[in-house]
């Protein structure tokens, strides 16, 4: 060896004690000696098994549960503080309460049943075949953009129904309109 040449020599670490296992083990070639002296297990599989230990039993907020009912179903379930103010054990329940709760008379908005008398394509007997009627001698697109794509298209009366209601079902009173020229019609921009 030429002089002024420093050969290092492998410190010795020592060995240590699995915590899982017992057996010894030193440390590895390129680890790093902070890691070493930190270890506590042998192998991976030693370390995960430690590690499995730690979270046996252990339940959020350090055991504080709170109990909570469900308000559909009724059932009582422990859970964590920052779930105590859920009123329903899961969405199905939420779903079905909601079913039973927003229908009919039970609902915020509900008016007595006035949406019943005029639901849409029910609106008096026969504005199904008028409507048709209307599409198909317009060819089915609209009358003033010409506009051709199917599902877009509104039967438009052009005298409205209120003021005429005797020419309700006139297949001549009617107007296949797109959607937007619909609107723009009864803003009287047509």
């Amino acid at each position: 060896m030429p002089a002024g040449v420093y050969e290092r020599k492998p410190k010795d670490y020592g060995t240590k004690l699995c915590t899982i296992c017992n057996n010894k083990f030193g440390k590895k070639q390129k680890e790093k000696p902070y890691k070493f002296r930190r270890r506590k297990c042998c192998s991976r599989q030693c370390n995960a098994r430690l590690s499995a230990t730690y979270c046996i039993g252990k339940k959020a907020h350090n055991n504080q549960q709170v109990e909570r009912a469900c308000r559909y179903c009724g059932k009582s379930k422990m859970v964590a503080p920052a779930f105590a103010n859920r009123p329903y054990c899961n969405r199905q329940c939420m779903a079905e309460d909601y079913k039973d709760r927003l229908t009919a008379e039970n609902h915020w908005n509900w008016q007595g049943g006035i949406t019943e008398k005029q639901s849409r394509d029910n609106l008096y007997e026969g504005y199904k075949a008028w409507r048709k009627a209307v599409f198909k001698r317009d060819g089915y697109t609209c009358r003033k953009c010409e506009a051709n794509q199917s599902g877009i298209f509104v039967a438009h009366h052009i005298k409205e129904r209120k003021d005429y209601p005797e020419l309700l079902l006139d297949v001549d009173n009617g107007l296949t309109l797109c959607e937007k020229c619909h609107k723009k019609a009864h803003y009287g921009e047509v």
